[in-house]
């Protein structure tokens, strides 16, 4: 199973000074941490290691709170395959799968940045996924066109493209799906392969009530073979039957 999401840039960006960011590092090293916090990334609001997670955060309820206070997870992309055993379930069953960044880059700001821009796409085990791609703050054009956006590159992650895509709706926490885009499955593959499959089948019972026919009547046709000389011997002895007792009533 694939641990990274998928990353979709987006046009306009999620995440402003309000909002919260917390990013994983593999060691809690002084100071990379410090050069981390200068680079100007006032979102970025916690940073916490690996060892941090297994010792600060080990239990339960902390992992709870610390799900809870931030809007998105960056990690060192070096651990990443570490982080469902140290985070737990919670955090990838709430969609808060943290996004992987390599922390190796020469130019980290740009690197740190960019993921700053996405949004993260992790295929469900179901036949639903979503994606956020804007906040209700945001206004009707910048949200039209993350929406456009982010279908243009999801698409490209999902097998078979639009064919196989059903449905794609809008939502919020809390609404109700708004549909934007419904389709139908690809009936007339499925009907042909039937009727194809039809056709095998009444063919297979043609061939089967055919042959079934042949056997009958060859069947009959060897019974009448045998029974024909019987038939003709017993005739010649009731002949010779008649013609002695005539003969003997002669006589």
């Amino acid at each position: 199973m694939r641990i990274k999401p998928y990353r979709i840039p987006l046009r306009n960006c999620l995440y402003d000074e309000s909002s919260s960011v917390c990013l994983i590092i593999k060691n809690h090293d002084e100071e990379h941490v410090e050069k981390l916090k200068n680079l100007g990334f006032p979102v970025i609001k916690e940073i916490v290691s690996m060892h941090d997670l297994k010792s600060k955060y080990n239990g339960f309820e902390t992992k709870r709170q610390l799900m809870n206070a931030h809007d998105l997870f960056l990690t060192d992309d070096r651990v990443i395959n570490g982080l469902p055993k140290a985070l737990g379930g919670k955090f990838y069953l709430a969609k808060k799968i943290p996004a992987p960044v390599n922390l190796r880059a020469k130019n980290l700001r740009n690197e740190i940045g960019k993921a700053l821009k996405c949004t993260y796409y992790k295929a469900a085990r179901g036949s639903c996924n979503s994606v956020r791609v804007g906040t209700t703050d945001m206004a009707p054009a910048m949200l039209i066109e993350n929406t456009m956006g982010t279908l243009d590159n999801l698409v490209k992650h999902i097998p078979k493209g639009w064919d196989n895509i059903q449905s794609v709706g809008i939502k919020t926490g809390t609404s109700l799906t708004l549909p934007i885009y419904n389709a139908l499955p690809n009936a007339s593959t499925v009907i042909s392969n039937a009727a194809a499959d039809d056709d095998e089948a009444m063919e297979d019972v043609e061939g089967e009530t055919e042959g079934a026919e042949k056997k009958e009547k060859k069947e009959k046709a060897s019974k009448k073979s045998k029974k024909s000389p019987l038939s003709r011997t017993k005739a010649k002895n009731i002949v010779k039957a008649h013609a002695k007792k005539r003969a003997e009533a002669t006589a």
